[in-house]
């Protein structure tokens, strides 16, 4: 059974995902849990010393009634989790995460941080986290992913095991899109020499390629997506190789913070 972990502060941005993620539930048959933190911190001081349970059952009781309109509305499994703690709040979803497949959180960028984990939160579970992340801006409404680009800057290696599962799940089809600040005629060529290579040994005839040519790599990879009408942008958060990693989280903070479609983040 796929399962799906949304966490929530009870913000609209939190609700907005909330419902996108129990929509994708329902699409994909999918076990649904809400994740609440509550900052041991943030209890009256009489309540840090009472029994947790008892404190913090209001929030249980709002994040439960969450859970059965869920149901009620999608027909689907939704658990509810209250979790006190003390540690960073990125750290704590990171980690709770953990035993599930994706984890879906709202976020409407990097502006405004009084919010509970949303802003640059979301980058840093994003890049954090070892299960695939998908970021869904408070703007954003469901609608089902059909098809999907994958922005990697590849030279021999293009890292497919995580998007590939969640494509074939969703029966959407993938453009890799490479970004070059100019265009070069051997360039080119080299670049469709190694996306042949790369669809051969991996076995991937569905898989297509572009080239943008864009000196500013947000630019280039935003409007290519907003021109061809896609439904999802995939980023890989590299863990390694000091260039390509700085890239990728570069883009994935740019992206995070400024678009308002639906941002898969995933992992080698």
């Amino acid at each position: 059974m796929i399962k799906i972990l949304c966490p929530t502060d009870f913000s609209q941005a939190a609700d907005n995902a909330i419902a996108y993620a129990a929509a994708l539930s329902k699409r994909i048959g999918a076990d649904l849990t809400l994740f609440n933190v509550q900052s041991i911190m943030a209890l009256p001081v009489i309540e840090m010393f009472e029994d947790r349970v008892v404190a913090l059952q209001p929030i249980m009781e709002k994040l439960k009634a969450q859970c059965d309109q869920v149901m009620d509305v999608f027909n689907i499994t939704c658990l509810a989790e209250v979790q006190p703690e003390s540690r960073l709040l990125v750290d704590i979803i990171s980690k709770r995460s953990n035993g599930f497949d994706l984890l879906i959180m709202g976020t409407n960028g990097s502006d405004d941080y009084s919010d509970f984990f949303f802003g640059s939160h979301s980058y840093q579970v994003a890049i954090q986290a070892l299960v695939p992340v998908l970021l869904i801006p408070s703007a954003c409404r469901y609608k089902e992913v059909k098809t999907m680009v994958y922005a990697y800057d590849y030279e021999q290696v293009l890292p497919l095991v995580q998007l590939s599962k969640w494509t074939e799940l969703l029966a959407a089809t993938i453009t890799v899109l490479k970004v070059k600040d100019h265009y070069s005629r051997a360039a080119e060529v080299t670049s469709r020499e190694v996306a042949e290579g790369i669809v051969h040994s991996n076995n991937l005839p569905d898989v297509k390629f572009d080239t943008v040519y864009e000196e500013d790599t947000f630019g280039g990879v935003h409007h290519y997506f907003v021109k061809n009408e896609y439904d999802a942008l995939a980023l890989c958060s590299v863990q390694h190789r000091f260039i390509t990693n700085i890239f990728h989280k570069s883009l994935i903070k740019e992206l995070s913070a400024g678009v308002n479609y639906p941002l898969f983040i995933f992992h080698k």
